[in-house]
C-alpha cells in the first residue's frame, strides 16, 4: 500500500473514496466496495484519503481520534486499499474552500471519486451536488447513501458514543474487525505478579480514545504469539492508584514482554473498575473474569 502527502502526485490512474474514515465501520465498507468496483472496470488503483493528525483539536474538540493514524493505515491495508493520501488537517488545510481542495486532488489522475451522500468539503462545505457539478468534466462521481442500523445512521459518532456507553458488541458489529488499541510494553509495579495474575503495562498514544472498563479479548504481539487476554484501562483503586493505565493480563503466555509491541482487540466487556476491600477479592474476581474470557 502506497501512502502519500495530500499535494503528492502518484502518477497512477485512481478512483478515490472522500471523506476521515476514523474507523472503518459499514458504511465506509459500502464506499470502498463502489470504488473497488469503479476501479476494476476503469484499470485503477483504489485511493483512501484521511487526516494524518487528530482533528477534532484543530476544531476546538478535544477529544481522542478511535484510531491513530498509524492504526488506521494497518486497517486500510487489511481491506486491500492500494493508496492512502494523508493530509494534515491545520488551519491553512480548513480554510481552503471546496474548490480550492478539489482542484489539488485534479493534480492527481482522478478516474473516479466516491463519496457518502452528506459529505461535503472545504471552509465553505461544498456538498455532494456541487463536488459531482465540479469534477463533471473530469471524472465519475459516485455517491453513496445512507447506510442504516436499527433506523439509525451508522457513522463514526455512533461507534464512539457505543464504545463510551461500554457497549463493545454493539459497536464490534458495526467496525471491520473488534476495536484495538496498540502500544509498547513497559515496566510497571508488579502488583499483579503477586496476585498470581502478572499484567503487561502498555504505553498507548495519548490522542488515542481508551473506553474504561475491564474488557476480555484477544492480544497479538510482534512476535507473532496470540493469547486471550483480560485488559483493564483506567485506574486501580483497590491499591489507591488514580493514574489512568491500560494492563493486560495474557491467559495463554508466560515469558519476558517487556519491549514488545502489542495490539490488544476488545471482544467483550467484563465490568466497571471497583475497589475491592482487599487483594484476596481483587483475585477471586479477576478469577472469574478469566472463567469468562476462557469460555468464549
Amino acid at each position: 500500500m502506497k501512502v502519500l502527502k495530500f499535494g503528492e502526485n502518484f502518477n497512477v490512474p485512481i478512483v478515490l473514496c472522500l471523506g476521515y474514515f476514523g474507523c472503518m465501520h459499514k458504511g465506509h465498507i459500502r464506499l470502498l466496495e463502489v470504488a473497488k468496483d469503479r476501479a476494476k472496470h476503469l484499470g485503477a488503483k483504489v485511493a483512501l484519503l484521511t487526516f494524518t493528525n487528530n482533528h477534532l483539536k484543530v476544531l476546538g474538540r478535544n477529544l481522542p481520534v478511535l484510531y491513530t493514524f498509524e492504526e488506521r493505515l494497518k486497517i486500510y491495508e487489511s481491506l486491500s486499499v492500494d493508496c492512502i493520501i494523508g493530509a494534515e488537517f491545520n488551519n491553512a488545510f480548513r480554510q481552503r474552500s471546496g474548490k480550492e481542495f478539489l482542484n489539488r486532488l485534479c493534480e492527481l489522475d482522478l478516474k473516479g471519486v466516491v463519496c457518502g451522500y452528506d459529505h461535503c468539503c472545504g471552509s465553505d462545505r461544498l456538498d455532494c451536488d456541487g463536488i459531482k457539478n465540479y469534477l463533471k468534466d473530469i471524472c465519475p462521481i459516485d455517491i453513496v447513501e445512507q447506510i442504516s442500523i436499527d433506523n439509525e445512521k451508522i457513522s463514526t459518532t455512533l461507534v464512539r458514543r457505543l464504545l463510551e456507553d461500554k457497549k463493545i458488541s454493539a459497536a464490534n458489529k458495526l467496525l471491520t474487525e473488534p476495536f484495538f488499541l496498540t502500544g509498547e510494553i513497559v515496566h510497571g509495579r508488579g502488583v499483579g505478579k503477586t496476585l498470581g495474575f502478572p499484567t503487561a503495562n502498555i504505553v498507548v498514544d495519548s490522542d488515542k480514545f481508551l473506553p474504561q472498563g475491564v474488557y476480555g479479548g484477544i492480544a497479538r504481539l510482534d512476535n507473532g504469539v496470540i493469547s486471550k487476554c483480560i485488559v483493564n484501562i483506567g485506574a486501580t483503586p483497590t491499591f489507591e492508584i488514580a493514574r489512568f493505565a491500560v494492563e493486560a493480563h495474557l491467559l495463554d503466555y508466560s515469558g519476558d514482554l517487556y519491549g514488545k509491541k502489542i495490539k490488544l482487540s476488545l471482544t467483550k466487556y467484563l465490568r466497571d473498575i471497583k475497589r475491592f476491600n482487599s487483594p484476596d477479592e481483587l483475585k477471586f474476581q479477576l478469577q472469574i473474569d478469566k472463567e469468562s474470557v476462557f469460555n468464549d
